[in-house]
């Protein structure tokens, strides 16, 4: 399994982009991926090194990750990564049954067919990503799908938007992952709602949409049964509070 440390020394930052952002996106994908697992220590003068960079970057993206719930900061000054926090996947779940749907609905309305090409590529590459089994390809290409349905919304930020606030939602969404024939599941969902934008239809998009988005409740238990380790401590689950 590739540690964070390798991730690192693997990496050459980008003179052309703030380190601070490209630090933050290296540990948030990291902490997603689960290789950076919840509870395991932030080394940040390996890190530093490895990257080398100074240390002021490093904890600008630190305190952001902080803000976002992805690590802790603990009294004696040691960040750890943090468990998933339960309520923020909910909060997310929400965001996007509210705000994701309704950019679907609107890029349907939208659609021209010279967005065909991009949406018909980004699924060949994510088929290609499960027939090697590549995870991490396939979830960075699942997102490339959604990203594109904000591009043709015509509502400026709000792939910024909708990824600041679904952050914990997507460790969910990675983890689940490994369960069997999940791939093919999501491409599946995947192309329902593509065939839902080309044709213009908003409401089979977005029932597309909304099937996809339901599964993660029962993902949700099952993972919490499998991995009670990662999460932190939120009792019973009420799934039709929110539903």
């Amino acid at each position: 399994m590739t540690s964070a440390l390798d991730l690192f020394k693997a990496v050459k930052l980008d003179t052309g982009l703030s380190e601070t952002f490209q630090v933050h996106e290296l540990l948030r994908n990291a902490i997603i991926a689960m290789v950076l697992a919840p509870g395991e220590p932030i080394q940040e003068e390996e890190i530093c090194a490895r990257l080398s960079i100074p240390r002021p970057p490093l904890r600008d993206a630190i305190l952001q990750l902080a803000s976002e719930r992805f690590v802790v900061i603990e009294p004696d000054g040691r960040t750890l990564v943090a468990a998933i926090d339960i309520g923020e996947v909910l909060t997310g779940q929400i965001v996007r049954e509210t705000f994701e749907v309704r950019i679907t609905r609107l890029a349907a309305r939208h659609f021209v067919p010279a967005w065909a090409r991009d949406f018909e590529h980004c699924l060949s590459l994510q088929g290609e990503a499960a027939r090697r089994h590549d995870t991490d390809e396939f979830f960075a290409l699942d997102n490339a799908f959604h990203k594109l349905i904000c591009e043709i919304s015509g509502v400026s930020n709000s792939w910024r938007i909708l990824r600041v606030a679904t952050g914990q939602l997507d460790r969910v969404r990675r983890l689940a992952f490994a369960f069997e024939n999940s791939f093919d599941v999501v491409m599946a969902e995947h192309d329902a709602i593509y065939q839902g934008l080309r044709t213009r239809s908003e409401q089979a998009s977005v029932t597309a949409l909304q099937f996809q988005l339901d599964s993660l409740f029962e993902n949700l238990r099952l993972l919490r049964k499998q991995h009670p380790d990662v999460f932190a401590d939120y009792g019973d689950i009420n799934f039709d509070m929110i539903r």
